[in-house]
């Protein structure tokens, strides 16, 4: 009886050892001690496009939060983040290749962002670091300077809808969008991206109104190799702006809704 008594104890011991090394092996939530204290549209309001690349500074202290819209997983939206609040979006720098499942889609995200600065890149404001003089992504050694989330995926944003090209202006940029009801030009006969091309790859969409929008793809894209969706369909993702106009970046082909 003794002994059965002593064997119990030593079970007991051990399943409560088990137990709080599963807790020390949980990582604890990154938090910030500090509030949002700048709306992304505040923050975009600091920089002006002009034609030259060029930056600039941002105060001390400046803290931001949203809910990060876009994912790296299939490796489109690569070495970025976007990040969007009820009043704007942003797109924030990274070198860092493999995003997503530290800051899943959905999740919300607090940035201290007052040793950064805001520039643009083909005429898209973005969010960067400054390294002798130049512009450059967050090193993922430091992304915890910066970043701070607890990794939990919400519900992502809703998308603002499209219908025309025509509609579109610097409040859509770097913003979960969804494009309803347009033809891909060559739909089920070319691919999101062919072999031949080492960078990206652009595939014209026509919306309901007869304007045209460009789909941009990764020749990296898991999906690149796909077949263009073959008649109408929406599309959700990304709307980038570039040099040439808006471009709309897929995060996967769950992004693409055949009609």
């Amino acid at each position: 009886m003794k002994n059965k008594f002593i064997y119990l104890i030593i079970v007991i011991l051990a399943i409560i050892s088990i137990s709080c090394q599963k807790e020390e092996d949980i990582p604890p939530a990154l938090t910030l001690d500090k509030e949002a204290n700048m709306t992304i549209a505040e923050l975009l309001s600091l920089y002006e496009i002009n034609n030259s690349i060029s930056y600039s500074q941002i105060p001390e202290g400046t803290v931001i939060c949203g809910t990060v819209t876009s994912s790296d997983k299939e490796q489109n939206c690569y070495k970025y983040l976007t990040l969007q609040d009820e009043t704007g979006a942003i797109m924030i720098v990274m070198k860092n290749t493999e995003l997503f499942s530290k800051y899943p889609v959905g999740s919300k995200l607090f940035v201290e962002c007052g040793n950064m600065v805001i520039g643009h890149k083909y005429r898209n404001k973005q969010l960067a670091l400054l390294d002798d003089g130049a512009m450059v992504g967050i090193p993922k050694a430091d992304e915890g300077l910066y970043l701070f989330t607890d990794g939990k995926a919400g519900p992502e944003p809703a998308p603002w809808v499209i219908t025309s090209r025509n509609q579109i202006d610097s409040t859509y940029f770097n913003r979960l969008v969804r494009v309803e009801g347009v033809r891909m030009q060559n739909g089920g006969v070319d691919t999101y991206c062919p072999d031949t091309v080492t960078t990206y790859c652009s595939r014209y969409m026509m919306l309901e109104d007869s304007t045209y929008l460009t789909l941009r793809t990764s020749a990296r894209a898991t999906f690149a190799g796909e077949l263009l969706p073959a008649g109408r369909c929406n599309l959700k993702g990304i709307l980038v702006n570039s040099s040439s106009g808006p471009l709309l970046y897929l995060r996967s082909l769950e992004d693409v809704e055949v009609r």
